[in-house]
């Protein structure tokens, strides 16, 4: 069975990346050429060991997902031009102290809702729930930035909750909400945001590449469902979406047309999404 080829992301940080390799490059030079054509990536180091290579590049040059699109396309340059997978992988996360303290208080807050309705402590329940699913939710945004160098979007769903407590709504569905989206998606390892590049040439005298862009399809289960749902939760109720595919589609539109080309007599690289 052929090997397909794929480019993992295991992490990256403001102004780095690693991307690691399905396969072993045939010509490093030449990748490293046709990447290092745009302005502001600054260094390309390859390991030939662990087949993974370390970019270096000035985020007000050129943005992440361009390094990204660019060095994919130049891994299936030298491999007759088969589709290339750009993915993400997000390791089993343990949830904080904050985090089970506030997941207790939002189960306790709904037994007693359900069960006890008028307890004279049901408010104060509610916004203990909230108090606390908001400490969690920063704290688990201020690891993620200390990690990474930025944070998840997950965090982005305490805009819901900020809403629902200035209207003066029932805080306990937007808390449990809230909770799950941030930290549901944590209990297991799961393949995250990806795309697949279909990439052929085109023209004859004016060459060009056409890059169909597609979203990666991930194995069905628990944790994927979670993750479609809080990417769809976060797109309509915060306004954010955190998909490679979307953001590579927020590229584009900051090009106005299409990317710059790669190698010679390649004038420019077309984007083509498929929903």
């Amino acid at each position: 069975m052929k090997m397909e080829l794929s480019i993992h992301i295991p992490h990256n940080l403001p102004g780095r990346v690693r991307m690691r390799f399905s396969r072993p490059l045939q010509d490093t030079d030449k990748l490293k050429l046709h990447v290092m054509e745009h302005e502001g990536i600054n260094e390309m180091l390859y390991s030939p060991v662990t087949h993974s290579m370390l970019v270096y590049f000035d985020e007000k040059d050129v943005d992440l997902q361009e390094i990204m699109i660019r060095t994919a396309l130049a891994f299936s340059l030298e491999n007759h031009l088969k589709p290339v997978h750009i993915t993400r992988k997000t390791e089993r996360q343990f949830i904080t102290p904050k985090g089970i303290v506030a997941g207790l208080n939002i189960i306790v807050s709904g037994i007693t809702t359900l069960f006890l309705p008028r307890w004279p402590f049901q408010k104060s329940m509610d916004w203990l729930s909230a108090i606390t699913t908001s400490a969690a939710v920063l704290e688990h945004a201020g690891y993620d930035y200390r990690k990474k160098g930025s944070v998840d979007p997950e965090v982005l769903s305490l805009v819901l909750l900020a809403n629902r407590t200035l209207s003066g709504g029932s805080l306990l569905f937007p808390s449990a909400l809230t909770w799950l989206v941030t930290f549901g998606r944590h209990f297991s390892s799961y393949e995250g945001e990806g795309v697949l590049l279909e990439i052929r040439k085109t023209g004859d005298k004016e060459q060009n590449y056409e890059v169909n862009v597609s979203k990666h399809a991930a194995k069905a289960g628990y944790v994927e469902l979670l993750n479609v749902f809080a990417e769809k939760f976060l797109s309509s109720e915060a306004g954010f979406d955190n998909t490679i595919f979307e953001k590579s589609k927020t590229l584009l539109k900051s090009h106005k047309t299409n990317l710059e080309g790669i190698g010679e007599k390649v004038n420019r690289i077309i984007l083509n999404f498929n929903q």
